[in-house]
């Protein structure tokens, strides 16, 4: 469900047909709220098709005698097509918002654009995130999109019907030059409890951080935690998902 925000290509590999999740981050926990609904659709392992949605409220504050409270909004939609039984096209448009006070709103499209390939149990992808329109602020000031090149690649395997492991690492350069890395692994025991860890590294004053994550599966319901460990800008964050596919 989360390639609603991230890359739609992965959807025609997946081995459910229907993906859809709820979710509920305190992101940074004393600044911010966020939930989450998203849902991606494989038909015949083809075409896939995905809606996402989150909504964030931060902390209040107070500015010539009036209280305020930001608030950031999401939508994204993708499509993607497995045009070769091993590669896969995607893309996601969306619309983000932003509003700081009363009168100052401000709000962008994105378009992300991915290529995956996937052969036995390797699987790469390939291509560009955070294409789209310049934010306005104020009369003079424009700011272009965190724009990046993206590559991931993937290892997942099951071993004797009980043992699964995967492991994942990704990078993505940013064309204002900052540059982001993650190496991330997991392992689940008959389908049904999953352990993960993962470390992302940054430059450029994007916050750096460690996780680790536990999930638990049964008769198609989801429920997986993420947390943050106390380091950096993102120390404690949380992440609680409930969802369900088949």
């Amino acid at each position: 469900a989360n390639a609603a925000f991230t890359n739609a290509a992965v959807i025609p590999f997946s081995e459910s047909r229907l993906d859809a999740s709820a979710g509920y981050t305190l992101w940074q926990p004393t600044q911010s709220n966020v939930v989450a609904l998203a849902g991606a659709y494989n038909i015949a392992d083809k075409v896939g098709v995905a809606l996402g949605f989150n909504y964030g409220l931060n902390a209040p504050y107070e500015f010539a005698g009036k209280k305020f409270m930001p608030t950031d909004m999401q939508l994204s939609a993708g499509v993607s097509w497995r045009f070769l039984p091993y590669l896969s096209v995607g893309a996601n448009l969306g619309y983000a918002g932003t509003s700081l006070a009363e009168g100052q709103s401000y709000s962008a499209f994105n378009t992300d654009l991915f290529l995956m390939g996937k052969v036995a149990d390797v699987k790469i992808t390939a291509g560009m995130s955070n294409l789209g329109s310049k934010v306005s602020a104020g009369p003079v000031a424009e700011y272009s999109l965190p724009t990046s090149v993206s590559l991931g690649v993937g290892y997942d395997k099951v071993f004797s019907q009980t043992h699964g492991v995967d492991v994942l690492a990704d990078a993505d350069y940013f064309l204002d030059g900052a540059l982001r890395a993650a190496l991330g692994a997991g392992y689940t025991y008959n389908d049904l409890v999953t352990v993960r860890a993962g470390y992302c590294f940054a430059t450029a004053g994007l916050p750096s951080f460690a996780s680790v994550g536990l999930g638990v599966k049964y008769l198609g319901m989801k429920l997986n935690l993420a947390y943050v460990v106390p380091m950096g800008a993102l120390a404690n964050t949380l992440a609680v998902t409930l969802g369900y596919n088949f």
